[in-house]
């Protein structure tokens, strides 16, 4: 069937489905799914439409996806009161899918029904409302058109959880709590770990409001696809934060995406409930959306908004992105860090625009369900810097916007130097720096010493992060790695163990924590951590930094990292103090080499010319003596 054809059949079938009912709300899904199959079968069969269907219009148009088109969409009014449209995907020339879409007369989603090139049923989808017209939940339906599963909930009443006495005590006493407000797109207030957070008012109401609906309820929901489906971000966001700043109480805002004017009344009753600190993980291209927010920004001086750079991969001096381009004191712009002190990969930047990068990827956030998930993005980095300044303010209450700006400043101006060549204040290498850590001194390994001609020995400063590291795993692999670097006429020197303790996150390598662990542990000589885990974006079981790929992350440089689920850890410990002492990446394909692509058990030879080199840049780089 052609899409001329087609035209005529949807309105033989439109006029058909009028005769069973005129009113919107009275169709069932059943209706809308005879409507889509008939058009689907007609499809197949190719046939032109049975004459006599009457002689309506119907509205024809291109899907495009980027600049690819993708099929035609049908839209049909049935009546005042409601209209149906049907896309005809395509490959080629073929159907591929058919997705019939009910709405009413406001253009509110009702009923999605999705068919394949077999015209059977993929998708049912169902948005339900109440007495005062509000989306409450979308269900999902199964191949009878039944619910099945629970609703995606929209906007379910908000249910105080139970909170310990001292917080009781605490939020009544004359020293109000940090509030924090948080604009997203709302936030999953049935989840325990977001409830108890939450600011309340002294009647135990929400403080929080969402202005997209302009009602009380700020739940995480942002529909896409026409309002069928829901995209969940601002419980994400804020599990970060609260996780980050645990001493504040949240007021979450759902943003007012139908009318951005509305962000003026969103700051004035952030005002009003003492929010000093508001983090706005969102944005777009059109500086129209945030001139109200601008006016009331610039009216609200001492009030600090966190805004990201955006996700789109470029320099937004050049293409500008917004609120990030306003020029305004009180406004901070961040974007996310890869490891090596870039934006990561689809973050935006600015030399001007844009103040700091955090590292804000591979993070572990909690989803909308209430399971941990892994995200990444400049939305998280508002979320670290947002929970970073108030810490700040936690420390000194009488701080304004102005004041954390300058703090911030003091304490990061000089950290990484290479990120001010993407932003304009440089790099937060760890937000959460600033506890307090401990290593406690263990008894050295006793490395058996052979014969050693050169006279030349590798000094080591050893650190254990993970306590499934024993001693005696530890104390194997470095006389492991000893006894191969021995071929070379290198043997072991003085060697001193520690164990960490401090916070958790601190177990794991990655570029930014990895600042402020080595900071503390002040080592002197060539440091081997056996690490938990790896955050690195790129990840392997053992990783060492040399000179040369820690120019832009110095205290890196001279340390290797051995994760708790390396194999052949003795082996991997010499492959990867190899590679500092030449201070090289090179591998080799040689089967018997300890330098291959990936060690082997049994794999240990290393060639005179790699012995030299080892010696050579070891000596050279001050690492053997």
């Amino acid at each position: 069937m052609k899409f001329g054809q087609v035209v005529g059949s949807l309105l033989g079938l439109g006029i058909c489905l009028i005769s069973f009912s005129t009113a919107a709300e009275s169709w069932q899904p059943h209706r809308l799914l005879e409507f889509t199959l008939e058009t689907c079968r007609g499809w197949q069969a190719n046939k032109a439409p049975a004459p006599g269907y009457g002689t309506g219009q119907a509205n024809q148009s291109d899907i495009i996806f980027g600049e690819m088109r993708a099929g035609t969409r049908f839209r049909l009014p049935v009546d005042a009161r409601a209209t149906v449209e049907l896309d005809v995907f395509e490959r080629g020339s073929r159907p591929t899918r058919f997705v019939g879409s009910l709405f009413n007369r406001f253009g509110d989603p009702l009923v999605l029904l999705a068919l394949d090139s077999g015209c059977e049923l993929q998708v049912g989808r169902q948005v339900n409302y109440n007495e005062k017209g509000q989306a409450t939940s979308i269900v999902a339906l199964d191949s009878k058109l039944k619910p099945r599963g629970e609703p995606d909930w929209l906007n379910p009443p908000f249910t105080l959880f139970e909170r310990d006495r001292s917080t009781a005590l605490k939020r009544h006493a004359d020293a109000a709590p940090l509030r924090v407000g948080l604009v997203d797109s709302g936030v999953n207030y049935q989840l325990p770990e977001i409830n108890r957070r939450l600011a309340l008012d002294r009647d135990n109401r929400l403080i929080g409001y969402d202005f997209w609906e302009m009602d009380d309820l700020p739940f995480d929901a942002h529909p896409v696809n026409t309002g069928f489906f829901l995209q969940r971000h601002g419980t994400r966001t804020a599990s970060l934060l609260l996780r980050e700043a645990p001493a504040i109480e949240l007021v979450p805002y759902r943003y007012p995406r139908p009318d951005m004017s509305r962000m003026r009344a969103l700051i004035e009753h952030a005002a009003a409930h003492g929010v000093d600190i508001l983090g706005m993980p969102l944005g777009s291209n059109r500086p129209q959306d945030w001139n109200a927010f601008e006016r009331s920004a610039r009216e609200h001086p001492d009030m600090l908004f966190v805004v990201p750079a955006g996700n789109d991969g470029r320099d937004i001096d050049a293409r500008r992105v917004y609120p990030a381009a306003l020029d305004l004191d009180n406004l901070l712009v961040v974007t996310s860090a890869d490891d090596f002190l870039r934006p990561a990969q689809r973050t935006n930047w600015g030399r001007i625009s844009v103040d700091y990068l955090l590292p804000a990827e591979n993070l572990v956030a909690l989803d909308f369900s209430g399971e941990p998930a892994r995200v990444s993005g400049s939305s998280y980095a508002v979320a670290r810097m947002t929970a970073l300044a108030a810490r700040i303010k936690m420390a000194r209450r009488e701080l304004r916007a102005a004041d954390i700006v300058a703090e911030l400043r003091r304490r990061y101006g000089q950290q990484g130097q290479a990120a001010l060549a993407w932003v304009s204040s440089g790099y937060i290498a760890d937000p959460l720096a600033g506890a307090p850590l401990k290593f406690e001194v263990l008894p050295p390994p006793k490395i058996s010493r052979a014969n050693n001609e050169a006279g030349l020995v590798l000094a080591l400063d050893v650190l254990l992060l993970d306590p499934r590291w024993t001693q005696a795993a530890v104390h194997e692999a470095l006389q492991a790695a000893y006894d191969i670097l021995r071929q070379c006429g290198i043997g072991a020197g003085e060697i001193s163990l520690r164990a960490f303790s401090g916070p958790d996150y601190l177990r794991d390598l990655s570029t930014g924590s990895a600042h402020t662990l080595l900071a503390a542990a002040n080592t002197r000589h060539a440091t081997v951590v056996f690490a938990r885990d790896t955050r690195m974006q790129a990840q392997f079981t053992g990783e060492a930094f040399g000179l040369g790929n820690t120019r832009s992350r110095p205290w890196l440089a001279n340390s290797l990292w051995l994760m708790r689920d390396v194999d052949d850890p003795g082996i991997a410990l010499a492959h990867e103090l190899y590679h500092l002492l030449a201070n090289s990446g090179a591998h080799v394909e040689d089967g018997a080499n300890l330098m291959q692509g990936r060690t082997r058990p049994g794999s240990t030879a290393l060639t005179p010319q790699q012995c030299s080199l080892a010696r050579t840049r070891g000596v050279a780089n001050s690492l053997l003596d």
